[in-house]
């Protein structure tokens, strides 16, 4: 079964409006003109990661709360490569995962099972592996933590 959704663009000058057609998000907007044109470069690779982390971490919680495992909180980052491919154009070469869980001490027999699950990504870090490496570092969080 296939589902679609959309998004929608609304550029003006350096101002882009993202409208992501959801509630959660209503209209994202990227204001170019409010900072050097330095800074401005490494936005969609910022948003291609975000994406990555955010469907990663959906699909952590879902596999803990199946199994009602509670967690205090999930800390993540998502760290993306860039190189350049054959022909010399700039391409994403890889994004790494790293995830800590702060999970309740009753539940750390549950970690284990759910991080070889999480080996398999979620529906758009597994669907960019075609592409690129992604890598997962999934890690339970110590008393120092």
């Amino acid at each position: 079964m296939s589902h679609e959704l959309s998004v929608s663009l609304c550029r003006r000058g350096g101002k882009v409006d993202l409208d992501m057609e959801s509630g959660a998000f209503g209209v994202l907007t990227i204001d170019g003109e409010k900072i050097p044109p330095a800074e401005r470069s490494g936005t969609a690779k910022k948003l291609l990661a975000a994406s990555a982390l955010y469907c990663y971490c959906a699909a952590l919680d879902k596999a803990l709360d199946t199994r009602n495992a509670k967690y205090d909180k999930i800390e993540a980052r998502a760290t993306l490569h860039t190189g350049t491919d054959d022909l010399g154009r700039g391409r994403v070469t890889g994004i790494d995962i790293d995830v800590t869980v702060h999970l309740d001490e009753e539940y750390e027999f549950i970690f284990d099972r759910v991080e070889k699950i999480m080996r398999q990504g979620c529906l758009v870090t597994g669907s960019l592996e075609a592409a690129f490496p992604v890598k997962y570092n999934l890690r339970l969080a110590d008393d120092e933590d």
